[in-house]
């Protein structure tokens, strides 16, 4: 693996950039947060990503900073249809997929006892079936590739108990799951998934509105042992270590990138 040196998009440091000079790599979610900062590092590293998401203006906008290796791709992955019509078009313009990231997802955080079925049926569609759909419909590609392997991007909440984080954290904990019987169920691609924990994202606000948001990233980081809100170049880097050839031996693995979030107690806590 050919490393370089460049400057960081997120804080202009001089930093080692993986190469993936020919790599096709498709990223789900592409367009915002932890997608579009896992783009933008596979292109520093020379991949052509295949840029999927719903959101046409926000692809529209990513393809202008990002340029011609930012692939844009128009998809609604809760149809399978569209999904089947996205690896045809891969198919036909590079015959093969080097890795797969899956990593759309909306928050909706609710009880179990406040949770709507509409709401848990669009949540699950998204974490689950898409996921689970793109790997079918992807396999072919993936192992036509060399080192081919699939990396779905669950959450921290997937293993601690958060209050209220139904019906999400019950999908990323699903995703965890097929994450690991993928290892067995479909061979010759290797499977891993990163679990974020609080990241500097859209979907802060969209979730807690501004000004809980602001409170949050503010007041948050003070228990965390980095003492700081991750970003979406930290979730980032992880994905393409685990893409890359480096980690060819690595399958099967759930790489927490939390800050330490996942280790916090009550006793820690009140120490802070």
């Amino acid at each position: 693996m050919t490393i370089i040196f460049q400057k960081n998009f997120y804080n202009n440091k001089m930093e080692k950039i993986m190469r993936f000079d020919s790599w096709v790599v498709m990223v789900t979610g592409a367009a915002s947060g932890i997608g579009l900062g896992t783009s933008k590092r596979f292109i520093d590293g020379g991949a052509t990503v295949i840029a999927v998401d719903i959101n046409k203006d926000n692809l529209t906008k990513a393809a202008k900073e990002l340029g011609d290796k930012y692939v844009s791709k128009v998809c609604d992955i809760c149809k399978v249809s569209e999904i089947k019509a996205l690896m045809a078009d891969v198919e036909s313009e590079y015959g093969r997929l080097d890795t797969l990231v899956n990593n759309a997802a909306f928050a909706n955080f609710q009880s179990p006892e406040n949770v709507e079925e509409a709401s848990y049926d669009a949540e699950m569609t998204v974490l689950v079936k898409a996921p689970i759909f793109l790997v079918k419909h992807g396999a072919k590609l993936l192992r036509a590739a060399d080192n081919g392997s699939v990396i779905n991007i669950a959450s921290a909440a997937a293993i601690v108990s958060i209050d209220n984080y139904c019906p999400y954290g019950i999908g990323k904990a699903a995703v965890l799951k097929f994450t690991q019987d993928s290892v067995i169920s479909v061979p010759g691609i290797r499977h891993n998934a990163v679990l974020p924990g609080l990241i500097d994202t859209p979907i802060l606000p969209n979730v807690y509105g501004e000004e809980a948001s602001a409170m949050l990233k503010e007041e948050f980081p003070k228990m965390l042992p980095c003492k700081r809100v991750g970003q979406p170049d930290d979730i980032a880097k992880a994905v393409c270590f685990l893409a890359s050839d480096d980690a060819d031996y690595v399958n099967g693995t759930t790489m927490l990138v939390d800050g330490g979030m996942s280790k916090l107690n009550p006793f820690s806590m009140m120490q802070t």
